[in-house]
């Protein structure tokens, strides 16, 4: 099996090098020392980088197809992993494969549910209607006569990928190393970022669950339809749904004739996307107009739910704070939300001094002057440039905007989500005034103040043990360390002449009580006098110096 796997992979590997030679990335085969893998025809020296690099890259994943072409999309949801430009060539990406036969989804769907097909479906499509690389969907009606639409994963994808992945990993390791200009993209982390959402797509329960809880978020609002995971005929590789008869987005006469709005559509495809980040958390992560359905009465559908991304409470936060803030023109509240959302690992002045520069350009803009969007990627690019991780998921959501927003000025060219966002913050400010709203601020901060009490103990007992074996240690900043003990000297002589005062007064008034004892308590107490007097004006002179 070693050997069979060896051969696979070798395999690939030189077909992958032959597609990179092709499109004209000679340069980097060689840096990679790659050639070997050529015919001998093709192993010539190339000392000149390559033009065009996005669209050569491009044009080699299109031809790789399956593992690369997923690549190249998820990348293309991605600015803060690599360059725009890389970003919009990616998204040109084609994910469109010759649907495999009708005999082998039959086997794979018996096999999976463990039924025949005609204990399931009373009629199932034999030619599919949408073929990717990972899977293919169908139209078919239940026996209880409700039409579903059927995802079938192809055969053996999971184990084809996962060899691809090895072996994108094992190209990351070995650009990263021999190309130093693609070093600093770090190609491993990209593979990491790219194994993880694949395993997610590979897995058609997490995308049922993904499906059913927008279906529960949005089953009572009118603008949007989702469809029905039908449990009982869903696995791993086969997602069954309820059927939507819908017009993709971009088919405007189709929907005209419908009697469909472009400007009502614009709005609601809004409202729908500003409802899922800010009253659920959970949106869809890839609203491309292909994932974008119109049904009569301007109302939207949005289909393939495989990447969805989510907000933790704290990030959702983060994220209305900073929204009121930017409306208020606040600009350090707009740059101390954006920081809190994202881990800096050193204190980077040159980061906040660039974000500050670039939020204080709409300081004098009105609201509706301000373009949130654009705002919201240019502070993308600068945390991508000073090394500033962001959650994957917020980057997501930046993306899934620039495509609401793109989609929106297709249908109304005086379309702006910025508007939109604008408006919304009356409802996020109404929102967090109510009582609920506040009681539950107040219930969380009392048990996370409880469970920070819970831990003291245990920190403490923590902090000894590492006293004890001599584990724990203090480090010390030296600054302005020679004023600090000019201050610290200042403050004990002033208390040692206070005690010295005191003790004066005190043996005064005891020697006062001795016979023939009377000149010596008076000399103590003037002494007395004259130091308070010489104290009070030292502490005059410094409130004066200080104010």
């Amino acid at each position: 099996m070693d050997f069979k796997h060896a051969y696979k992979d070798a395999k690939r590997i030189k077909q992958i090098v032959s597609v990179l030679f092709k499109v004209g990335l000679g340069y980097y085969i060689d840096n990679l020392r790659l050639s070997h893998h050529l015919f001998m025809h093709q192993r010539v020296q190339i000392d000149e980088k390559p033009k065009d690099l996005p669209r050569k890259l491009r044009m080699a994943m299109d031809e790789l197809g399956g593992t690369f072409v997923k690549l190249g999309q998820l990348l293309s949801l991605r600015p803060d992993l690599i360059p725009d430009e890389y970003c919009e060539e990616f998204e040109h990406l084609q994910d469109d494969v010759t649907p495999i036969s009708y005999e082998i989804v039959k086997k794979i769907i018996e096999t999976e549910l463990k039924s025949s097909l005609n204990q399931i479906f009373s009629y199932f499509d034999k030619e599919a209607i949408a073929s990717a690389s990972i899977g293919q969907v169908h139209k078919a009606r239940l026996l209880n006569g409700v039409r579903v639409v059927v995802k079938v994963q192809r055969p053996n994808i999971k184990q084809l990928m996962e060899e691809d992945i090895d072996l994108l990993y094992h190209l990351a390791e070995i650009s990263q190393s021999r190309i130093p200009e693609l070093a600093k993209y770090n190609p491993k982390s990209l593979v990491d970022e790219f194994n993880r959402y694949t395993l997610d797509e590979l897995d058609y329960l997490k995308e049922g669950r993904n499906i059913e809880k927008f279906y529960n978020n949005f089953k009572d609002y009118e603008k949007l339809k989702v469809p029905k995971v039908f449990w009982d005929f869903t696995s791993n590789k086969v997602l069954t749904m309820s059927y939507i008869d819908g017009i993709p987005i971009d088919d405007k006469q189709g929907f005209k004739d419908w009697g469909c709005d472009e400007k009502i559509l614009s709005n609601n495809l809004a409202d729908i996307f500003l409802k899922q980040v800010f009253e659920f958390g959970f949106f869809h992560a890839d609203p491309h107009p292909a994932n974008v359905f119109v049904l009569p009465n301007n109302k939207i559908a949005l289909l393939d739910y495989g990447i969805c991304g989510s907000l933790k409470e704290k990030d959702q936060e983060n994220l209305i704070d900073m929204l009121i803030s930017l409306v208020n023109r606040d600009i350090n509240g707009v740059v101390e939300k954006f920081l809190s959302l994202g881990v800096l690992e050193d204190k980077n002045d040159e980061l906040v001094e660039e974000l500050s520069s670039m939020v204080e350009e709409y300081a004098e803009s009105t609201a509706e002057q301000i373009d949130s969007i654009k705002l919201f990627n240019e502070m993308i690019s600068i945390a991508k440039k000073h090394d500033f991780k962001l959650p994957a998921d917020f980057v997501l959501l930046v993306k899934a905007i620039i495509t609401i927003e793109g989609v929106g000025k297709s249908l109304d060219p005086k379309f702006n989500l910025g508007d939109k966002l604008h408006e919304y913050t009356d409802s996020l400010v109404s929102r967090r005034l109510r009582p609920s709203h506040i009681a539950k601020e107040f219930v969380d901060s009392v048990t996370e103040f409880k469970d920070n009490i819970t831990l003291i103990p245990k920190q403490i007992n923590e902090i000894l043990m590492k006293l004890r074996k001599g584990e724990l240690g203090v480090h010390f900043e030296r600054k302005d360390l020679i004023q600090l003990e000019r201050e610290i000297d200042k403050s004990s002589n002033r208390v040692s002449m206070g005690i010295i005062i005191a003790a004066l007064v005190v043996a005064s008034a005891l020697v006062l009580q001795v016979n023939h004892g009377k000149w010596l308590s008076v000399a103590g107490f003037a002494i007395a006098i004259f130091l308070t007097i010489g104290l009070l004006i030292s502490v005059m002179n410094e409130r004066r110096v200080v104010v």
